[in-house]
């Protein structure tokens, strides 16, 4: 777990009279500015003097990413940010006259600034796509500040100004030679190691999670055995998407008319037997929030760039770079970034991502179709054999974990139901389709286990 945080306080409507940082803060050497800092290209000492010189605009010009909490005593004002596409995690969690911080969730919950209670709709965004959904969080309380914010907190009231947004249209005219030299650089995604892992591989990955994911494990991989380098062509899936999902998405939007409900559909995020399992106390059955209900939209979150659907329904956005600045904004931040960050994170290294620095993405985002094309994979990735995994070498830790754990760690599950559906998984050999859902609830249990949360 990452250690640092910051802490502000007074009485509601007041001046903040207490302010208290973890020991890894620096402080300017006129003892004005106290800064709690991640980043992969700056350091806390250029950043408390670039803010001394120029306020929030040197925060706005911040390169790389980055999160941090910085602290003006003479003002009495703490502001928080985060890098333009989200590479970095920052968390806070508010009561009256206070405001806690931190780079990850259960740092928060370990310092007692939020209460180890899960949030039933990050439970069911998890179930449904294997990562936790912004703008929610495993826990109940924390809220993630969003990419490219500037939240600042004075007198107890905070207020929060957005510096930077993915563009709709060109911002500049853009030279293929100015992409194709970074995109020469940066590695290739690797390619996913599909040897199952043993129950000591998997369980230690879990433990080091921040909050739950089923994609864990290749980054995981990817960090202990190339570090770093690793992760440099990070980004590169979510600006040139598959052209098989370009379709799909274009068929799916074709369909509904709605980016909203097309993207929804293209994440999977429908209702399933396995995950209408779950039952909460006083609460009557499980609706599944991702479930497709288009007469009252219950979806999962899903951000849609402010213009995007007007200039796609208006034909003055291609189908691909729709579907590029869609997967920008959720699934590579929900799930591509926060496994990768937290994986460095457990390695002690730095995550660079040299293809989401905000100048490349907005040249990337609107480079000619013929050079687009060229970096268009025809599939992706192939996805990990999940049910030869649960069925061979991971059949003991999932029933385990399923038939057993579950009872102790996730009495919300309906145990009986759950055991029915694993029975009926086991004896169709031909069946994967439930193998991510089976994945996701064993992740799931896992998790609760190891870090003794509740709902």
């Amino acid at each position: 777990m990452n250690a640092a945080f910051g802490y502000v306080s007074g009485r509601p409507g007041s001046a903040i009279d207490e302010a208290r940082f973890s020991p890894n803060a620096v402080t300017s050497p006129d003892g004005r500015f106290t800064v709690v800092f991640e980043g992969d290209v700056e350091t806390p000492e250029g950043v408390l003097a670039a803010y001394a010189a120029r306020g929030k605009r040197a925060l706005e010009e911040l390169r790389g990413g980055f999160a941090l909490g910085l602290w003006d005593a003479n003002e009495r004002t703490l502001l928080l940010a985060r890098d333009p596409i989200g590479i970095k995690s920052l968390y806070f969690a508010t009561a009256p006259g206070k405001l806690a911080f931190a780079f990850e969730v259960w740092t928060l919950a370990a310092r007692g600034f939020a209460e180890k209670r899960l949030s039933l709709r990050a439970v069911g965004s998890f179930l449904a796509t294997g990562a936790v959904a912004e703008p929610d969080t495993i826990l109940e309380g924390v809220s993630p500040l969003p990419p490219a914010t500037i939240l600042t907190y004075c007198d107890g009231h905070a207020r929060s100004a957005t510096y930077w947004e993915l563009p709709i249209e060109p911002r500049t005219t853009t030279d293929p030679r100015d992409v194709e030299a970074m995109l020469a650089e940066a590695a290739f995604p690797r390619t996913a190691s599909h040897v199952a892992p043993d129950e000591r591989e998997i369980t230690e990955a879990v433990e080091a999670l921040d909050q739950p994911s089923t994609s864990f494990l290749r980054a995981f991989r990817a960090a202990k055995s190339a570090g770093v380098a690793a992760f440099s062509g990070l980004g590169r899936s979510a600006l040139f998407p598959a052209a098989s999902r370009i379709l799909h998405f274009g068929a799916l939007f074709a369909r509904y008319r709605s980016v909203e409900h097309a993207y929804a559909a293209l994440r999977g995020t429908v209702e399933s037997d396995v995950l209408t399992v779950a039952t909460f106390p006083g609460r009557d059955a499980f609706a599944h929030p991702s479930s497709l209900s288009f007469k009252d939209t219950a979806l999962l979150p899903i951000t849609i760039p402010s213009q995007l659907e007007p200039a796609l329904a208006r034909r003055g956005l291609r189908l691909d770079r729709a579907l590029a600045l869609l997967d920008l904004t959720n699934d590579l931040r929900d799930r591509a970034l926060r496994d990768a960050d937290v994986a460095c994170r457990r390695r002690g290294l730095s995550l660079r991502a040299p293809l989401l620095d905000r100048s490349v993405v907005e040249r990337a985002l609107f480079l000619p179709r013929r050079s687009t094309l060229l970096h268009t994979p025809a599939r992706p990735a192939p996805a990990p054999p999940l049910a030869a995994w649960l069925k061979g070498p991971l059949r003991a830790w999932t029933e385990r974990k399923l038939l057993d754990e579950a009872r102790r760690h996730a009495p919300f599950l309906d145990a009986g139901a759950v055991a029915g559906l694993w029975r009926y998984f086991l004896a169709d050999d031909k069946s994967t389709y439930a193998a991510p859902h089976f994945f996701a609830l064993t992740t799931l249990i896992a998790y609760l286990k190891s870090h003794d949360a509740t709902i």
